[in-house]
């Protein structure tokens, strides 16, 4: 099947793999603040796009097969069959945060020594940076996909549940009663994620990332991150970053 751009149909067909807040389909249509980001910069550059959620690697298989032009959002450490180029700006990161109980005797993230001894909730399916999954003084406990992290927590299952930030205040499982446990601060890993497009798809995705810069600029990306989770791109990485001034709304963090 042909690029549909190259066919002259000027239609981007992008998968993603559903990670609230950024991209979802609600029932309604996909949306999210990555959802929003990607469609607004192609519109504005001239191309229609349309997205369909499924898992990550199928979503690289309908790419292989031509029924897709590229995922929306994946690690460069993601190495992939079908060739494929990324975007120069990361379209969002995925910001790694450890949540513990408050009776844990650490309150800041101070490196891999901070959960010696621990164990720590190792997701089937979700990827972890080298520093957790190769760390021999943490001791991990796997579950499959559909564990409940944080009640697991609070039940003493574990020590300690590494989940990205934004997820985990504004997803449909987010933390609405955070009693108890507390979120270590400065962030153990940041990592950006791109939007990747086959390598034959080289205009677009240049286009894309011109207007990319334009959006940064001129303040439509932090529109849209105020539309999607109340506050500013500034304000977000301040906050993970462990600054002594964090300013999101207070009533949106965990203690």
């Amino acid at each position: 099947m042909p690029d549909a751009v190259a066919a002259g149909d000027n239609t981007l067909r992008l998968c993603f793999s559903r990670w609230e807040p950024y991209a979802y389909d609600d029932g309604a249509g996909p949306t999210g603040l990555a959802i929003d980001i990607a469609r607004q910069a192609f519109e504005t550059s001239g191309y229609r796009v349309s997205f369909t959620q499924m898992p990550h690697s199928r979503c690289h298989f309908g790419i292989r097969y031509g029924v897709y032009d590229g995922v929306l959002y994946e690690s460069l450490n993601e190495k992939t069959v079908e060739p494929l180029t990324a975007s120069h700006f990361g379209l969002i990161s995925r910001v790694l945060v450890a949540v513990v109980r408050e009776s844990y005797p650490k309150t800041a993230y101070d490196g891999p020594s901070t959960f010696e001894g621990a164990n720590w909730l190792h997701v089937a399916g979700d990827d972890y940076p080298d520093n957790i999954v190769n760390n021999p003084d943490m001791y991990s406990v796997d579950v499959g996909e559909n564990a409940h992290g944080l009640l697991m927590l609070r039940r003493n299952y574990v020590d300690v549940v590494f989940r990205d930030l934004a997820s985990l205040h504004f997803g449909t499982d987010a933390v609405r009663e955070p009693a108890g446990l507390k979120t270590l601060l400065p962030a153990v890993d940041i990592e950006p994620f791109y939007l990747r497009l086959k390598t034959s798809l080289s205009a677009p995705l240049a286009d894309y990332d011109k207007t990319i810069n334009t959006m940064i600029a001129d303040g439509t990306i932090d529109r849209l991150y105020y539309k999607h989770l109340g506050f500013n791109q500034i304000a977000f990485s301040r906050y993970f970053s462990g600054s002594s001034q964090p300013v999101l709304p207070l009533e949106r963090l965990m203690p």
